[in-house]
């Protein structure tokens, strides 16, 4: 047991008697003489508990309750307070100040560790529920930012296709990105427990070159409102190991973020590079690119960089990319020069068979698309 609790107590030896027992049952203690002392001790500690005397010199008891209830690290730290008062008014007072529990001296060490025990199972509780909303609320919001993704793509290609007389072309597209929404949906809780590293992602094989032209696909036309142009690059197939939906969800941000800060009409470039074990796939902007002093923080979640004010978003996109290719073994990096563009390049592993090959006959450059 890891619980640390701060003892507030002026008498030496009913501290000393009280720090005997705690450390009995395996908590650790810290010991605080007066008022100030106690505060500096919330301050620094880890603390999960105060056992405070009300009779203090100089800072009364009554004082450091209130204190330590107005600051951050003590407002929700369980407070018993010890007293040799045991008048109505004084417990009143206590439990108006703050504390969550009352013993009256002489009181029986046994009690007062039933006390602390019950206070600290209530605040594990507490923290249990928290953090499991937390999750939920992480979760919502991944969904939200890549479902965003999809219906951009669902309602662009729609919306073009109402208006021509045969719309079968862009049926395709709409299936696509419907397909890889239910995919989202039915993993809504996979980013958040990726995080948390709880989980690992299904792998499979497929043909890298395949996925990336089936995204870029989804940006033309419909989805590509101010007519950017995606020049995919010196390809040629090749399989990798991965998970198909994150893979996808890769791609999709960082070629909808692409899209996003690049000008009208211009373009976004893909590139390949083959490694003995690896492939990067590289996608270059001609955006107004990022801060050097920026770059080792891009990839924070909820981190946005200067000049991102007037397009929308959450923080959340590179984020999310950074985390899938690391769940699949890859990695995310980026190079920018402000003013000049941005290049992310994402790493995926090859397909074992691949990577053997490749490693005995070296990569090869092949023709543009």
């Amino acid at each position: 047991m890891d619980k640390q609790i701060l003892i507030v107590e002026d008498e030496k030896d009913c501290a000393e008697l009280l720090r005997y027992h705690l450390q009995k049952e395996n908590y650790q203690t810290v010991v605080a003489r007066n008022g100030e002392e106690a505060i500096d001790a919330v301050q620094c500690y880890r603390l999960d508990a105060v056992l405070l005397d009300v009779m203090l010199p100089e800072l009364s008891g009554w004082e450091v309750c209130r204190l330590l209830r107005e600051s951050s690290k003590g407002k929700c730290l369980p407070i018993i307070m010890l007293t040799a008062l045991s008048d109505e008014e004084s417990r009143v007072k206590g439990l108006s100040l703050g504390a969550d529990d009352y013993l009256s001296k002489p009181y029986s060490m046994k009690e007062l560790l039933l006390k602390v025990r019950k206070h600290l199972d209530r605040q594990d509780a507490v923290r249990q529920f928290s953090a499991r909303a937390q999750e939920q609320d992480t979760a919502l919001q991944y969904m939200i930012h890549e479902m965003r993704n999809a219906m951009t793509v669902i309602g662009g290609y729609s919306g073009v296709a109402l208006k021509k007389e045969d719309p079968r072309r862009y049926l395709k597209p709409i299936h696509v990105a419907a397909v890889h929404a239910e995919s989202l949906l039915n993993d809504a809780s996979l980013l958040s427990k990726l995080e948390k590293g709880g989980s690992s992602l299904p792998m499979e094989t497929m043909d890298i070159v395949d996925l990336v032209k089936d995204v870029a696909d989804t940006f033309h036309d419909g989805a590509n409102k101010k007519r950017r142009e995606i020049v995919i690059m010196n390809f040629r197939p090749c399989q990798v190991r991965v998970n198909r939906t994150a893979a996808r969800q890769v791609l999709v941000n960082l070629l909808s973020n692409a899209g996003k800060y690049s000008p009208e009409c211009g373009r976004i470039w893909v590139y390949f590079d083959e490694h003995p074990y690896s492939v990067d796939v590289s996608i270059k902007d001609e955006g107004c690119g990022i801060r050097q002093e920026e770059l080792p923080r891009i990839f924070e979640k909820y981190y946005r960089a200067a000049g991102s004010e007037q397009v929308k978003g959450a923080g959340l996109g590179l984020f999310i990319v950074h985390l899938l290719a690391e769940s699949m073994g890859g990695k995310i990096t980026v190079m920018s020069d402000q003013g000049a563009g941005s290049t992310f390049t994402v790493s995926f592993v090859k397909a074992e068979e691949m990577a053997l090959d490749s490693g005995r006959r070296g990569s090869v450059k092949a023709e543009q698309w």
